[in-house]
C-alpha cells in the first residue's frame, strides 16, 4: 500500500481569465489538482489542454452549484482542501441611477452566489479541514467614484468572510480573504452600464468608462502572492498560540498595502486620496456646469 500523501484538490470559480486562471495555473504548476470553473467551458479550454479538469458552474444556479459537487465529491472521495471564490462582476454606473436590477445582479454573482457554494461543498472542506478563499477588493475599504456597487458587494463580502471564518473555526476550516488592489483582470472591459438621458452624470459617462488610474500587478504576480500564502497551513502553535500560519486577511495586489494603512488614519484621508486620483475638483466644475447647479 503506497503512503503517498493524497494529492490536494482546489475548486476556482471564474476562471476565464485574470486572478481565477492565474490562480489555477499556479496551484497546478504546483501539483494540486485543480478543477477550474466558469460559465463557458470554451473560455477554459486552454486550461484543459494544459491537464487541469474544466466544468461548467454558474454560481448563481443553484443546480449548476449541486452538479458540480456532485462531481467533486465522487472524483475526491469526499474532500475539497481549497474552495477560491473567484467569480465576479462589476457596474461601473453612479449609485443615483444604479436601480435594484443593478444591484440585484452585481450581488447574486459577487456574494449570494460565493455564499451558496460554500454552503454546498462546506461538507467537503469540512472532511479535508479545508480552506475558504474569498477574493475581495481594496473598493471595498477605500472608495472609488462610480464603482460603488461593485464596492458594496466587495464589502459585504469582507463581512461575511469575517464571520464566516469564526463560525467555521470549530470544524477546523480556515477562511482567508484577499483584498486585492489593482490587479490584470478582465472586469473593466465588460463592466459599463448606459445612463439614462436625464442623469446629472450624463456629461461624464465618456470619463468614467476609462481604466484604472494605477498601473495594475500581472495576475500571475497575484497568484503566486495568494497560494504562497495558502501553503503556510496551520503554522506551528505553541498552547493557544499559532506561528507562521496563513493569515485570515491578506492584502495582495498594486496600491492594496498602501490602502491598508491609509485606513488607519481614517475616512477622510480615504475619500482624499480618491478625489486626487479622480481629479475631482476638475470632474465637479463640468458637473456643476453641466447642471447648472
Amino acid at each position: 500500500m503506497s503512503d503517498a500523501p493524497r494529492k490536494k484538490t482546489v475548486l476556482i470559480s471564474g476562471c476565464s481569465s485574470g486572478i481565477g486562471k492565474a490562480l489555477a495555473i499556479d496551484f497546478h504548476n504546483r501539483g494540486y489538482n485543480v478543477v477550474a470553473t466558469a460559465r463557458r467551458l470554451e473560455s477554459i479550454a486552454p486550461l484543459a489542454d494544459m491537464g487541469m479538469t474544466t466544468l461548467s458552474l454558474d454560481i448563481t444556479k443553484q443546480e449548476t452549484i449541486e452538479s458540480l459537487k456532485t462531481l467533486v465529491d465522487e472524483a475526491t472521495g469526499g474532500q475539497l482542501d481549497i474552495l477560491v471564490n473567484n467569480a465576479g462582476t462589476t457596474a461601473v454606473m453612479p449609485l443615483a441611477n444604479a436601480t435594484y436590477e443593478h444591484a440585484s445582479a452585481v450581488f447574486h454573482t459577487n456574494l449570494f452566489g460565493h455564499m451558496a457554494m460554500v454552503s454546498s461543498f462546506l461538507p467537503l472542506l469540512m472532511a479535508a479541514k479545508g480552506t475558504v478563499l474569498n477574493i475581495s477588493s481594496a473598493s471595498s475599504v477605500a472608495p472609488f467614484p462610480f464603482r460603488g456597487l461593485y464596492a458594496m458587494t466587495k464589502a459585504a463580502l469582507n463581512a461575511y468572510g469575517r464571520n464566516l471564518a469564526i463560525e467555521l473555526s470549530p470544524f477546523g476550516v480556515h477562511v482567508l480573504t484577499v483584498i486585492a488592489g489593482y490587479v490584470e483582470t478582465g472586469l473593466s472591459s465588460h463592466s459599463s452600464l448606459p445612463l439614462p438621458e436625464d442623469s446629472l452624470y450624463k456629461v461624464l459617462e465618456g470619463q468614467f468608462r476609462r481604466g484604472n488610474p494605477a498601473k495594475c500587478m500581472p495576475a500571475d504576480v497575484f497568484a503566486r502572492q495568494v497560494v504562497d500564502e495558502v501553503e503556510k497551513g496551520r503554522g506551528w502553535g505553541l498552547g493557544s498560540w499559532r506561528f507562521g500560519a496563513m493569515k485570515e486577511w491578506l492584502w495582495a495586489g498594486t496600491s492594496a498595502t498602501v490602502v491598508s494603512w491609509l485606513a488607519l488614519l481614517g475616512e477622510g484621508v480615504l475619500q482624499g486620496l480618491s478625489k486626487n486620483l479622480t481629479k475631482w475638483d476638475q470632474v465637479t466644475e463640468i458637473l456643476v456646469e453641466a447642471n447648472k447647479v
